[in-house]
């Protein structure tokens, strides 16, 4: 009995570098989806905004209108009949969602603002618009993103002449979610749009640049965008987008579909997380970003403070101070206004508790009661504190001035009459209960003033009220690590030891982490309380980037511990920023242990979600391989045989040298031509020789085992299903002929001698309707036809013993058993190549399937040219039985798809839309070779006088 895994399959056993690649694949695997289902298992912090009264959506006719994009004014309550009649007072506001997002989106920030107006009577108005730009995949396909920018300044022309003259605004708001952001931005590509128009744009989860390149017109208008907003290094900001201010708000690690990587724009006047805006401090996803509480509350505050200035500064400055102070240093209240914290403040209030404190470095003043009267400390500092520093905590104290600096007056000696504020310094600080603020002063600062006393103030309260306050000599406090990747890999790495009380300040600096192999490995910093001389405690860390705005918190407690979760998302912009550091305050109550610890599976996952954008390209550099190795088989074998996918894979030894030479390559172009590949998502390391190299062999194996366990299910599938596949396709065809099974099988019969009538049929469709679902419908035809090659070769063997039986004991011959299984793993390397295209062009199709209803073809498609190419050549090939035995140029092919693979290496592991034009150019190639057989003629008979010899028996044509 002739074994059947010996002629269909023949595969060898894996290597052990194989096993090593599959471990990592299972590793790589799991961190993935625990990345994936962090947000299902984390609990969202976020509370739901909701809604006051039901909301009402006006349509607004915009002239010029496409059809399937439409302009709505959103009302509520009281404004809805003045809506409805077209009537405009405040300043408009326009809403444009993203990637399959809603125009019902604005509804949270909507009603917000329109209850913050009624709550606190403000003549500052707004008027809310939100555009329906009918939900399509504007991140995935970027043939839409003009024509949505293109509706969108319609649609401010539209808004602009629908005020009434006395109120026609001078200018508008832009909130963009996701790809609506980009479209805001995009608005100026357009020479004839009035840029006077805009001053605020506003982006929510919006990825500034592309998180991944589907096709070469989302790379062009993401060109023509960073043309005018430049990029923050050699191209600055256009003069005319100068006074627009700019706000980049993300949704931190909770947000799987756009990384705080994305959201970071260095043109913007402020980056923020949502996880590190003061009053929010919590990360959302990309959907709860729209209706989280605190955030929406947070944006409303700033457009009305931004409305409203009794400051001498510009509109644009003014506007930077009102976001600064409500996306990354809020001292203190929720509304900002210019005379907040007075520059000199009086100090020498009647009816207070007189403080004068000693000259003791570490205080704690507690009320657990409160206090009947206010409380003013001096704090007198010494001659030897010009190198110190002073940090201050400050709980439930509500007064917004509470530190100051002066000089004694002449007479008293002791108390100062005036001081200077320096309360505008602090900020607020994660907190589960009780209000916080802390507040870090330089003592050099303090007396280049001439002042020689610290004041501290305690308003009179009922509420449970304390001030802790360290003066300590800042290299006491601060230790500086040389950031290693590997630190808390094995153990937690211990920072610090804290194991005197009443000290609360500790600093790390962090030296050379932008510069560290995994820039994006994320750790946990965790405060493990050792001793504590009161039940209840609380510490608070806090990780600072100095290059983005800002600050992220962890918390310990009596009651809840979170550990601060750090990962350097954005790399600096020159080498002179400020290396990112950590800051403690402890309780003063307390002992603590402060230690670093390396998370490994959110790490992998991290870098799984990152860097898995590039799988495409090392796909295609693995098939090209093993194309190479079999067109190299059949150019140098005396069998003119080639092997299966498996048993054709390279080794590893020339892989990582082709690896190697290709990586300097690579680091060349990179630094001589920075723009050929552009960063996206968090694939930043291409110009790194090292990085690059580390994190290709990496990819390169977790995509090889992936494709290894994907190629054997796709032959379990063909060797085991091949007759269920051709039972289904039969009934399928009755079923919509309405006919019987025999003229069923003489339509698949038909199609099998004839699948060039397929291949006209996948034409057609693809000039009609999208290019991608041509190649989808050959791709099953081509998966078919493979199905049916295989099971001929198992009929063969299944009635082999038959024969046998037949030709041996009745006519005394031996009959042989000629199965050619080349033509099948050709065709096999070359469906996966299929495959790929498909994929590629995959994003077409959804988009069109999103649109159908509006039209039956896609306008622009960028798959229809692959499909016709493709589909031509599929008609060609699926004619004829390759490949062909003895013809020349078998090795210059091998060496064209190593080529190839290179290019695909070099040119698109950041630029997915160019890997389907390399990947058919290929297969042009090879099926020109296969159909000008006779004209390129055989090998040199002198070549192949082993072959001629051994292999004697004809071979079997399968079909």
């Amino acid at each position: 009995m002739v074994d059947v895994w010996k002629y269909v399959v023949k595969m060898k056993a894996p290597s052990p570098v194989s096993y090593v690649s599959a471990i990592l694949l299972i590793v790589f695997t799991a961190g993935v989806y625990k990345q994936l289902t962090l947000t299902q298992k984390t609990a969202n912090n976020c509370e739901m905004t909701f809604m006051f009264e039901y909301p009402h959506f006006v349509e607004i006719s915009v002239p010029m209108n496409r059809g399937k994009y439409n302009l709505y004014a959103y009302t509520e309550g009281q404004t809805m009949e003045k809506i409805k009649s077209m009537k405009f007072y405040g300043t408009p506001v326009i809403f444009i969602p993203g990637h399959s997002g809603s125009y019902r989106q604005v509804r949270s920030i909507a009603s917000v603002n329109i209850r913050k107006m009624y709550h606190i009577q403000s003549n500052i108005k707004f008027d809310f618009f939100t555009v329906d730009l009918n939900e399509e995949y504007s991140a995935v396909f970027g043939g839409v993103l003009l024509q949505q920018t293109a509706f969108v300044s319609q649609c401010i022309d539209t808004i602009i002449k629908t005020y009434e003259h006395d109120y026609k605004p001078t200018s508008i708001i832009l909130i963009g979610h996701s790809m609506g952001g980009i479209i805001a931005k995009g608005l100026f590509i357009d020479p004839l749009f009035d840029t006077n128009l805009v001053e605020l744009i506003i982006t929510l989860a919006t990825p500034h640049r592309p998180l991944f390149l589907a096709d070469h017109y989302m790379d062009s208008y993401y060109d023509q965008v960073e043309k005018i907003w430049g990029n923050g290094l050699d191209k600055p900001r256009s003069s005319f987008l100068s006074n627009i201010s700019l706000l980049s708000i993300g949704g931190g690690h909770r947000d799987l579909m756009v990384w705080p990587c994305l959201t970071y724009t260095p043109h913007a006047d402020i980056n923020a997380l949502s996880l590190a805006i003061p009053g929010v401090w919590t990360s959302t996803d990309h959907q709860c970003i729209l209706w989280c509480k605190s955030l929406v509350k947070s944006i409303v505050r700033v457009l009305f403070d931004s409305a409203e200035s009794d400051s001498d500064d510009t509109i644009y400055e003014w506007r930077k101070k009102v976001s600064t102070y409500h996306f990354d240093k809020r001292s203190n209240g929720k509304w900002f206004h210019s005379n907040l914290h007075p520059v000199t403040v009086k100090l020498n209030e009647p009816n207070v508790i007189e403080w004068n404190e000693t000259y003791k470095l570490q205080r704690s003043i507690s009320l657990e009661k409160g206090t009947a009267m206010p409380i003013v400390i001096h704090l007198p500092l010494v001659e030897k504190s010009l190198n110190y520093e002073m940090t201050a905590e400050a709980v439930n104290i509500d007064y917004h001035d509470w530190v100051f600096s002066c000089k004694p007056d002449y007479r008293s000696k002791k108390h100062c009459l005036f001081g200077t504020n320096w309360s505008s310094n602090s900020t607020i600080s994660v907190s589960k209960f009780m209000k916080r603020r802390h507040i870090t002063l330089k003592l050099p600062d303090v007396h280049k003033l001439g002042h020689s006393n610290l004041v501290f103030k305690i308003k009179n309260t009922k509420k449970p009220t304390a001030l802790n306050i360290d003066m300590y000599e800042a290299s006491d406090r601060t230790n500086e690590i040389t950031w290693r990747f590997w630190y808390g890999v094995f153990n937690r790495y211990l920072l610090w030891n804290v194991n005197v009380f009443e000290t609360i300040q500790y600093k790390t600096i962090l030296h050379g982490w932008p510069d560290s192999i995994c820039m994006h490995c994320v750790y946990n910093v965790h405060m493990v309380p050792i001793k504590c001389s009161k039940k209840n405690h609380h510490a608070v860390s806090k990780f600072i980037v100095p290059w983005t705005q800002g600050i992220l918190h962890g918390i310990t407690s009596d009651t809840y511990v979170e550990p601060l979760r750090i990962s350097l998302e954005n790399i600096p912009l020159s080498n002179a920023t400020n290396d990112p550091y950590l800051q403690f305050i402890l309780d003063p109550k307390c002992n603590y242990r402060i230690e670093l610890e390396l998370s490994i599976m959110d790490t992998i996952g991290t870098i799984g979600l990152k860097y898995g954008l590039t799988f495409p390209s090392y796909i295609g550099i693995i098939i090209l391989l093993v194309l190479s190795n079999q067109f190299s088989q059949l150019a140098n074998s005396t069998k003119d045989d080639c092997s299966i996918y498996h048993n054709s894979l390279p080794s590893i030894i020339r892989v990582f040298k082709t690896l190697a030479i290709t990586i300097c390559f690579l680091t060349v172009m990179q630094n001589q031509w920075p723009n050929i590949n552009k960063p996206i998502g968090g694939i930043d390391w291409l110009g790194h020789p090292l990085k690059a190299m580390i994190f290709s062999s990496l990819l390169y194996c977790i995509t090889n085992s992936f494709m290894y366990f994907a190629t054997v299910a796709l032959w379990m599938m063909m060797l085991f299903w091949g007759k269920a596949i051709n039972e289904l396709l039969v009934r399928f065809i009755m079923k919509t002929l309405r006919k019987n099974a025999t003229l069923s099988d003489w339509i698949l019969y038909g199609f099998g001698k004839l699948p060039i009538a397929v291949s006209m049929i996948a034409i057609l469709i693809s000039y009609n309707t999208c290019g991608t679902v041509g190649l989808i419908i050959s791709a099953f035809f081509y998966y078919f036809l493979l199905c049916t090659m295989v099971q001929d070769c198992i009929d063969q063997l299944i009635y082999y013993p038959i024969i046998f039986f037949k030709e041996y004991f009745m006519k005394g011959e031996k009959p042989g058993l000629n199965l050619s299984l080349t033509s099948i793993h050709l065709h096999f390397s070359l469906f996966l190549l299929w495959l790929l295209i498909c994929g590629c062009h995959l994003p077409c199709s959804i988009e069109w399937a999103r649109n159908y209803h509006h039209s039956k073809s896609l306008d622009p498609d960028p798959s229809l040219i692959t499909s016709l190419i493709l589909n031509t050549c599929a008609g060609i090939m699926w004619q004829m039985d390759i490949p062909k035995r003895n013809l020349k140029f078998y090795a210059q092919l091998s060496n064209l798809c190593i080529a190839a693979s290179i290019i695909l290496f070099l040119f698109c592991q950041t630029a997915l839309f160019r890997i389907a034009p390399i990947l058919t150019l290929v297969f042009v190639v090879i099926t020109l070779h296969q159909c000008f057989s006779s004209w390129i003629g055989v090998q040199d008979p002198t070549d192949n006088q082993v072959s001629g010899a051994n292999d004697k028996t004809p071979q079997k044509k399968v079909e």
